[in-house]
């Protein structure tokens, strides 16, 4: 028989010593996850969530779910007693009055209080089974708000009576609260940010001025947590809403359009009174005018003036809170007018000074080409009836008795008859003419620059006689 061997390679120094590293390394991280795994195990129960709150009469539930490694939900319990108990081979299971458990999955159980009142409340725990570990738990604290949360207040009649708001909260049990009213704008009031184990409310006195108002809406929001300021978990909230009513208050009156109307109660005719004022309900208004000797009433809160003279216009406000009637008046005496009372400096007041003198200042002009017109025209007809003047006796048959009044002066051997009658001149039409009268010799030139007249000359010499 033949036998063969294969020699194997010794192993060097550096190769052992790096498998003892590994196995030395190996073995610590072994010991360390030991452990880990006895210091925190991976299984157990997680309750969710961790804490519960509602209203007195309402149900809450809590549910308590196994982690790998558990078999399953065991027990709950309450203050140490047993209410819940897992169905197993030796027991059905049974769960306390007042409570139901649905445990269809054995690893994920949900606990339900059926009807929450002080008696229920407290710290709920959960066991699970672990074979190896005995029962890991963990728990969740239920508490109970007694009543609906209320925010109350009393209503402002007068300025010795502010109004107050009350935000309430009636509990049982332990949680962290936040309690805060603010106003319609936001702004914080009154805050309150504290652990609570019983009852606690907010009062909020409302400020009074008789020149501010006071605001119709506030709210109160709560809010309950477990987990102290942080407010991680939050378990119970409300937002609440009060509406304040007030007497009507702060009563105004003024003109709409304030260019109309003077500081001194003049006014002009048809402007237009506003009225206002503060108060919830929202008020109602009326105008009562009294003007000579006789009083109307207008139940509106703007009122147009339509009498002119002196007259007492009065506003009256009112509101009704709880059946009884709240009323604030104000009045003011004014010295109507037709006109407007005034100029107005303002840009966007009356353009009536301005229309008027552009129409005067227009009209003015208009005159003043008229009357120019005017003076043209009777000049024109003037020269016209001057130019248009007949002569006594045409030329040429002119009666030779009326002579020449003396105004035959030789001139150059001519004898100047520019007048056969007087100092009358003959229009010739636009020719040459010549004649003789009483033995003496004439003739006309048209002389363009004197309107179509002649100078009638004599030729010749002078005769006398």
């Amino acid at each position: 028989m033949i036998y063969s061997f294969r020699a194997s390679r010794p192993i060097g120094g550096n190769q052992q010593r790096r498998q003892r590293a590994m196995a030395t390394q190996s073995a610590a991280i072994f010991v360390v996850f030991i452990f880990l795994y006895q210091a925190n195990p991976v299984f157990g129960c997680t309750v969710t969530p961790p804490a519960a709150s509602t209203l007195a009469g309402n149900s809450v539930s809590v549910t308590c779910m196994s982690i790998a490694g558990v078999e399953y939900v065991n027990q709950w319990r309450r203050q140490n007693a047993n209410i819940y108990i897992a169905p197993n081979r030796i027991t059905n299971g049974s769960v306390a009055e007042g409570y139901s458990v649905d445990d269809s999955n054995p690893k994920i159980v949900t606990l339900t209080v059926k009807n929450v009142s002080i008696q229920y409340i407290g710290n709920y725990e959960c066991f699970c089974i672990n074979l190896e570990s005995g029962q890991p738990k963990d728990s969740a604290y239920i508490s109970v708000i007694e009543t609906e949360p209320r925010f109350i207040g009393t209503d402002s009649l007068s300025s010795d009576d502010p109004a107050n708001l009350t935000c309430s909260l009636e509990f049982a049990g332990s949680a962290n609260l936040l309690m805060q009213i603010t106003n319609s704008a936001g702004d914080v009031l009154k805050k309150l940010n504290q652990k609570i184990t019983t009852n606690v409310s907010q009062q909020f006195d409302l400020p009074y001025t008789t020149s501010s108002a006071i605001e119709k809406m506030y709210f109160c929001h709560i809010s309950l947590s477990d987990d102290g300021n942080d407010q991680k978990t939050t378990i119970f909230s409300r937002n609440l809403t009060r509406t304040v009513q007030f007497s009507v208050r702060n009563v105004s009156i003024a003109p709409e359009s304030p260019e109309r109307c003077q500081s001194g109660g003049f006014c002009q005719k048809d402007s237009v009174i506003l009225c206002k004022a503060e108060g919830s309900p929202e008020p109602t208004y009326s105008f009562t005018i009294y003007y000579n000797g006789t009083t109307e009433r207008s139940p509106t809160a703007k009122y147009t003036v339509k009498y002119v003279g002196q007259q007492v216009i009065q506003c009256t406000a009112s509101n009704v809170i709880s059946g009884v009637v709240y009323s604030n008046s104000i009045s003011f005496t004014t010295n109507v007018t037709e006109e407007h009372v005034g100029p107005s400096n303002d840009s966007g007041g009356s353009n009536v000074p301005l229309i008027v003198g552009l129409v005067v200042g227009l009209g003015g002009g208009l005159l003043i080409l008229i009357i120019i017109l005017i003076l043209i025209y009777f000049k024109r007809q003037k020269r016209k009836q001057s130019s248009e003047a007949k002569p006594e006796d045409a030329i040429g048959t002119k009666d030779s008795t009326k002579g020449n009044k003396g105004n035959n002066t030789n001139i150059n051997g001519q004898t100047n008859l520019a007048a056969i009658s007087g100092d009358e001149r003959v229009l010739v039409d636009n020719a040459l003419y010549s004649g003789a009268k009483g033995g003496v010799t004439y003739s006309t030139a048209i002389d363009p620059s004197d309107g179509g007249y002649a100078a009638i000359n004599e030729l010749g010499t002078n005769r006398k006689g």
